[in-house]
């Protein structure tokens, strides 16, 4: 097919994302986490496993959906829209954290 790129067209792409995920996944938990105080350590944690596996799984679907597709032009930019909006919508989120560490409670 004449126009289509292949699908290692998207592998440099694919590779700086995920470069860029891996490099800020841990510091990204580590300042989520640390914002609460440690008796709730275990729902934060579990929380953001959740969140974390559902935008793993939005991705997934994502990716999916473009190679399905063909690789056409206007399903890859109806993709990216939808991966803005979700990344625009996560950014949102992340504005209302908390941006003062919680007091710790000594337990004597």
């Amino acid at each position: 097919m004449k126009g289509s790129p292949s699908a290692w067209a998207f592998a440099p792409g694919l590779l700086l994302i995920g470069l860029g995920v891996g490099v800020m996944l841990t510091p990204s938990v580590n300042v989520v986490q640390s914002a609460f105080p440690e008796e709730q350590q275990g729902e934060i944690s579990g929380l953001s496993r959740c969140i974390s596996n559902l935008g793993s799984s939005l991705g997934t679907a994502v990716a999916g959906t473009i190679l399905v597709s063909g690789l056409t032009n206007r399903a890859y930019a109806a993709s990216m829209i939808v991966l803005a909006i979700i990344g625009l919508v996560g950014l949102g989120a992340a504005l209302f954290l908390p941006t003062q560490r919680a007091p710790h409670v000594l337990a004597v």
